[in-house]
C-alpha cells in the first residue's frame, strides 16, 4: 500500500499557508518600519551623549551636527574644528528627519551652551518618534 498525499491535498496547504502569509505580512511591514526608526532615534540619543561625554573627557567645547544622512561630533581646538565621531544618519536606514538646523554645543563640563532646547522628529511610514532634547541636556524618547 501506497502512502503520500495527493495533489488537492497539496493545494488545500498551500493555500492555507497563502493566506496566514497575507494576513501577517502587513503587520510584518508596520514592525520593521517603527524598528527602523526607534533605532534612528536611538542612534541620536547615542550621538547626544557621544558629545556631552567627549566635552567632558576632552575638556573642550564640542558641537554635535545632526544631519539626515550623518550625525557628526566635533571638538572645537581654537580656530579649528576637529571631528571626532561620525555615524550615519537616519536617513542610512530609510527615516526622514526633521528638527533644527543648527548644532547642539556643549561647554568643557558637559552642559548644553546657547540654544540647547530641540525637538527632532523621526519618521517612517506610519512609525513616528521624537527626541527631545531639554536646555539641561536631558534626552527623552516619544512614540
Amino acid at each position: 500500500m501506497r502512502s503520500g498525499t495527493t495533489l488537492p491535498e497539496l493545494l488545500v496547504v498551500l493555500a492555507v499557508v497563502a493566506a496566514l502569509a497575507a494576513t501577517v505580512a502587513p503587520s510584518a511591514v508596520g514592525l520593521l518600519t517603527s524598528l527602523q526608526t526607534e533605532s534612528a532615534a536611538r542612534e541620536l540619543m547615542a550621538a547626544h551623549r557621544v558629545a556631552r561625554f567627549t566635552a567632558i573627557q576632552r575638556g573642550q567645547p564640542t558641537l554635535l551636527e545632526v544631519f539626515p544622512e550623518s550625525l557628526v561630533v566635533s571638538c572645537l581646538s581654537g580656530r579649528d574644528t576637529v571631528v571626532v565621531w561620525r555615524a550615519p544618519g537616519p536617513a542610512a536606514v530609510g527615516v526622514s528627519l526633521s528638527g533644527p538646523d543648527y548644532p547642539l554645543a556643549f561647554a568643557p563640563t558637559g552642559i548644553p551652551r546657547g540654544v540647547a532646547n530641540a525637538t527632532y522628529r523621526l519618521r517612517r511610514g506610519a512609525a513616528e518618534r521624537q527626541v527631545i532634547v531639554s536646555r539641561l541636556g536631558r534626552l527623552r524618547l516619544v512614540r
